[in-house]
């Protein structure tokens, strides 16, 4: 291994580590710890012990519910901060020491107003749902969410530590899943829902081994962070069992707490996940118009184990990484940037928030490690320090584009990550990335801090820097800093940041959107909350300037911004952003017109959409400006509680102003529909039309799903593209062709011991 020498400007280094001596001073001068009093009383249980389980059939007929712990007093996160819940919820809690066991009774005055569907399990975002969360290191630092529906219809998610608002159950356009946090981590654990005259009533059984906690000695008591949220989606109302202020920042800060849970159980988790997959698929060649077939039978296997309660090493072999859902497409004409993907893959999905970091550019994007053959994973938390520990092959490196002694090579990934917690949503850490292959390299290693201060405030620091090297030698090297200051508040609320990308940075194994900037951003925004049919409505202001590092000025904007949200969840917002952007060394001044409305006032139907339009640089090698309008409007659609279609529209344009000539109009539509037959049977079909590449697709896909890993699903895809993209002897017209098609079957299955 070389040995990483990095190299940054002495002033930088200064400014920065003044910067870091006061804001430590700050941060420590005014320490926010649990044991501080805070603003308003947090409530606190104790939780009673059950020698008997309950049956999780969502009936709450069990003799250990009378025995449970019951919670009854709620109060609104919103729409009225802190006014009484305007519907009755009763939660029972208990636990042995396998098991953490959760009973509702969801009331409605009336019944009408509740909103439940059949669906897959974390797709409950338009429902009625009552989640519980748990911070079992009481640190502030990470989370965990469970939710349920009237149905028993499960969601999972984890909470990172972010300084965000309190208000942690909003739903974006488009946004189907349920809850805060990140829904692709799933585990195990059973639910049941079940109706009543009054409501609905559900029950859970949360297994301890789905958690990571700290040990105790025999007889000594837990205690955690605690909330419950309940969620009525028809009067856009959330209610909370420890009180929620939009004047103090963090979610996970504002949490009551649990005690008296003793002896749980010490066993380890050990989880096995085998999975096989079959593919027949044919592809249409180009040029012959000849369909070739593939088959691929693949068969993979990946294991969890439990070092300790906290502290989780996962390990996969030949990992099946077939997505069941594709990406969505994205508009690629006229992209200053390069696009970038969300990880889809289970391995790296889990533990991801350790690796995550706030910053102007994504350290870790696991999508560049395209084709493992192994992989192994080390996370989670001893003591106040929490680790992060991945490494991974990856094929792809000798396969595509490969020559010479790279063919059949394996580039070798390592990423590390280590954090030490100072106090509440306050913290220090590093981070070491490195892609090896051959005789090239890219490695990168950084230090962050954050740090709260007082209930609504938050200073974070970041430094990387990088040393890279191609096969043919060329070797460069980086650096990125970034200082941010943010305070939160229910009316006024500011922040401020300033970030360096030096020239040549680059890192293999994360995404980097621009770089020789020096950039300064400041924003300010006020909300009034009349809290009527107006909840609340105020104006935003942002202003930022970017430099090349050889001087010229890049880039300025003012973007002026109105936000609202109304009664009956009804949102809009509109902005005005005008400025300066410097393309291929010529300046164009530009003003662009921004749009965003959700409308979820039924049960049946919801939409929304979002928008810009005005003057737009057409970026090509002699850029000139012109009109451009880009979109996105959706349409759901639930005519019962087992059927849902949600359509999608996203557009782009671009008129020469000169010739008065739209170049590009481009539409892509999108259209998904699922239909849930039981709880464990799902029928998922998804078409999508792009006009501007004339293509055209279809994917079906039944799931049968036993719970959170084991599944079987069977699926079908078919491609089709306009003729005239292929040789005109081949097709000489341009009617759709056929272009390729695939059935599909994989099986999951996952043993836990």
């Amino acid at each position: 291994m070389r040995t990483l020498s990095l190299s940054f400007p002495r002033r930088l280094i200064a400014v920065s580590f003044l910067s870091a001596l006061a804001v430590s001073a700050v941060g420590y001068a005014q320490p926010t710890p649990r044991t501080a009093k805070p603003a308003r009383e947090h409530p606190s249980v104790t939780l009673s012990r059950t020698e008997t389980a309950p049956r999780i059939d969502g009936v709450l007929t069990d003799a250990l519910w009378a025995r449970a712990t019951k919670i009854s007093n709620f109060l609104q996160e919103r729409p009225i901060e802190l006014a009484p819940a305007t519907e009755a919820t009763d939660v029972f809690l208990a636990y042995d020491s396998q098991n953490l066991y959760v009973g509702i009774h969801a009331h409605y005055g009336d019944r009408s107003i509740m909103r439940a569907n059949r669906a897959d399990r974390d797709q409950t975002g338009s429902d009625d749902t009552v989640t519980v969360f748990f911070d079992p290191f009481l640190d502030q630092q990470r989370g965990y969410a469970f939710s349920v529906n009237a149905y028993g219809v499960q969601g999972d998610s984890l909470l990172a530590s972010s300084g965000g608002g309190g208000d942690m159950g909003g739903m974006r356009p488009g946004n189907r899943r349920n809850g805060p946090g990140d829904p692709s981590w799933d585990t195990l654990y059973r639910s049941a829902g079940a109706m009543t005259e009054d409501g609905w009533t559900a029950e859970m059984a949360i297994p301890f081994k789905s958690l990571r906690y700290p040990a105790r000695a025999s007889g000594q008591p837990h205690r955690w962070g605690f909330q419950i949220q309940r969620e009525i989606r028809s009067k856009n109302e959330a209610d909370v069992w420890s009180p929620m202020s939009r004047d103090v920042m963090g979610f996970l800060a504002q949490m009551g707490t649990i005690e008296g849970m003793t002896d749980l159980s010490t066993s380890r988790n050990l989880e096995v996940l085998p999975t096989a997959t079959t593919v027949l698929s044919e592809s249409r060649s180009t040029t012959t118009g000849a369909m070739d077939g593939i088959d691929v039978e693949e068969m993979g296997v990946s294991v969890k184990y439990g070092i300790t309660s906290n502290l989780t090493l996962d390990g996969t072999f030949n990992p099946d990484f077939s997505q069941i859902e594709s990406d969505r497409q994205q508009i690629a004409v006229n992209q200053r940037f390069p696009l970038v993907y969300p990880e889809l893959r289970p391995f790296f999905l889990e533990g991801q928030e350790i690796f995550s970091i706030p910053a102007p550019v994504q350290l870790v994007n696991t999508r560049t490690i395209v084709d493992p053959k192994y992989g192994l994973k080390l996370t989670g938390k001893t003591g106040k320090t929490t680790v992060g520990l991945v490494v991974a092959d990856d094929e792809s490196a000798g396969k595509f584009d490969a020559t010479g002694d790279a063919v059949g090579r394996s580039a070798q990934n390592l990423i590390a990550r280590v954090r030490y917690d100072l106090y509440p949503e306050s913290s220090v850490g590093v981070i070491v990335t490195d892609r090896e292959f051959l005789s090239s390299y890219s490695r990168l290693v950084g230090a962050d801090a954050q740090f709260r201060i007082g209930r609504n405030q938050q200073v974070g620091m970041r430094l990387f820097g990088e040393q890279h090297q191609t096969q043919a030698g060329v070797s460069t090297s980086g650096y990125v800093i970034d200082a941010s200051f943010r305070k939160q508040g229910r009316g006024l609320a500011y922040s401020a940041n300033y970030v360096e990308t030096s020239p040549d940075f680059k890192t293999d194994i994360g995404y980097v959107r621009r770089t020789d900037v020096r950039e300064g951003q400041a924003s300010v925004s006020y909300r009034w909350w009349p809290q009527n049919w107006i909840i609340n409505w105020g104006p935003r202001l942002n202003y930022n300037r970017m430099y090349m590092f050889s001087g010229p000025l890049q880039d300025s904007a003012v973007n002026l911004g109105w936000n609202a949200q109304f009664d009956r969840n009804i949102s809009a917002n509109v902005n005005i952003d005008t400025g300066m952007e410097r393309y291929n060394g010529i300046d164009f001044d530009k003003t662009r017109y921004g749009y965003n409305f959700n409308v979820n006032t039924s049960r049946k139907l919801q939409g929304g959409g979002y928008g810009n339009f005005g003057d737009q640089i057409r970026y090509v090698t002699v850029p000139y400006l012109g009109k451009g309008t880009s979109s996105n409007f959706f349409v759901t659609l639930r005519p019962n509680s087992r059927l849902q279609t949600e359509l999608t529209l996203t557009t782009s344009d671009f008129t020469n102003t000169t010739t008065q000539t739209k170049e590009f109009n481009i539409h892509i539509w999108r259209a998904l529909t699922t239909y849930q037959f039981t709880p464990r049977l799902l029928l998922r079909n998804i078409v999508d039309y792009n006009n501007y590449d004339r293509t055209l697709g279809g994917n079906l896909l039944l799931t049968y799903r036993v719970n959170s890993g084991t599944a079987f699903y069977l699926g079908y895809d078919d491609r089709y593209r306009d003729g005239s993209q292929f040789a005109s002897t081949v097709f000489p017209n341009t009617d759709y062709v056929h272009i390729n098609r695939a059935v599909f079957a994989k099986l999951q299955v996952l043993l836990r011991y």
